[in-house]
């Protein structure tokens, strides 16, 4: 067992987080995740004194001598192959249920789909937070709500769930404001301004048009497809919001001070609040990738962002940033109005719809 160091509760030993709190768990062996491949299954040699002599020394130590005076037996090194956690072998049943959905006691983690008992509020596996989870399960059936709008309907927005599943359906008709003020389901989130966007139906298609929000419009780029990033683009990735800034010319009577400029394309800076800015990081001329775990910059502590998330790159002139096939998408932030075509995705607040017309 291994007991957690912050709340003290007792997890089992291929737990990576804890069950109590969710805090990591300590390992002897820990190493940071590498770019190469994991070790063969064969294993790897080790040397005198390391794991495997450990265990052969233990195995020696607790075998019985035999009652016959002959040469006790030679136990041959053991070879330990190198691996991230223990996985227990699938038990021959149904199928898995869903992510989210409940079985009995337990409920699946949206994200690895192991059974969580009711009394932990952590997934012992990859603690992913099942407060959220529990209570989109218990939640009623959605229900349409009916928002600021103009004529009949002629689609609609429909809720997202942090676990996949879909909540409220709001109607959109010719022209529909968006706004905190309008009622459920967006009275409850702050972050949506009293009036945040408009959606409007135009010449067969539909556009939506941001009011001038604190914290915008995000449509989700759609996988391996380049977006081209200009000055002042902001695109945002897990719970993080970024800035990219063009690297422009000097004007003339400027000074050019240090070191002459590598041929950076610009550089990225992280928004903390409004007109706050964090880190800032040059683009390379040779481009950059963002994650998790990989790339030039990494977010380690935001379960959000993918092990390899997107990447910035240079081509022909102009710089674009894709999605590299990350779990939870990348948004850009439309600047003014932006097209979208059925089944689009969209940020508002702390909300997340797909448009369906």
């Amino acid at each position: 067992m291994i007991v957690c160091p912050r709340c003290s509760k007792e997890n089992q030993d291929h737990y990576k987080f804890c069950l109590g709190c969710g805090a990591e768990l300590p390992r002897e062996a820990s190493e940071p995740k590498r770019f190469t491949a994991p070790t063969p299954p064969s294993g790897v040699e080790t040397s005198a004194g390391g794991a495997a002599a450990g265990v052969a020394s233990i195995a020696q130590t607790e075998r019985p001598e035999p009652p016959k005076p002959a040469p006790a037996p030679v136990v041959p090194p053991v070879v330990v192959p190198k691996v991230e956690a223990p996985k227990v072998a699938p038990v021959a049943a149904p199928p898995p249920p869903a992510a989210g959905a409940a079985t009995g006691a337990s409920t699946a983690c949206p994200q690895c789909s192991t059974a969580v008992p009711p009394s932990n509020k952590f997934c012992g596996s990859c603690g992913f937070d099942m407060t959220a989870t529990r209570a989109a399960a218990n939640a009623p059936a959605p229900v349409a709500v009916a928002p600021a709008a103009t004529g009949s309907s002629k689609g609609q927005l429909v809720l997202i769930r942090p676990d996949g599943t879909e909540g409220d359906v709001v109607p959109l008709a010719a022209t529909t404001n968006i706004g905190r003020d309008l009622g459920a389901p967006f009275q409850s989130d702050s972050y949506l301004s009293p009036n945040h966007a408009i959606f409007e139906f135009k010449n067969g298609g539909l556009e939506v048009r941001d009011q001038g929000s604190l914290n915008g419009v995000y449509v989700r780029v759609p996988q391996d497809t380049p977006i081209e990033l200009k000055h002042g683009s902001v695109f945002r990735i897990g719970q993080e919001i970024i800035l990219f800034e063009a690297m422009g010319e000097p004007e003339q009577g400027d000074v050019v001070m240090g070191s002459p400029n590598p041929g950076y394309l610009g550089r990225i800076r992280l928004i903390i609040g409004r007109e706050t800015f964090g880190n800032s990081y040059p683009v390379q001329p040779s481009g950059m990738h963002l994650g998790r775990e990989r790339g030039d910059i990494i977010f380690p502590d935001d379960g959000y962002v993918s092990g390899l998330h997107c990447r910035i790159y240079a081509d022909q002139g102009k710089v674009f940033l894709t999605d590299v096939g990350s779990s939870n998408g990348t948004f850009v932030r439309i600047s003014a109005t932006q097209s979208l075509d059925p089944g689009s995705l969209l940020l508002m607040g702390q909300q997340l719809f797909r448009v369906e017309y």
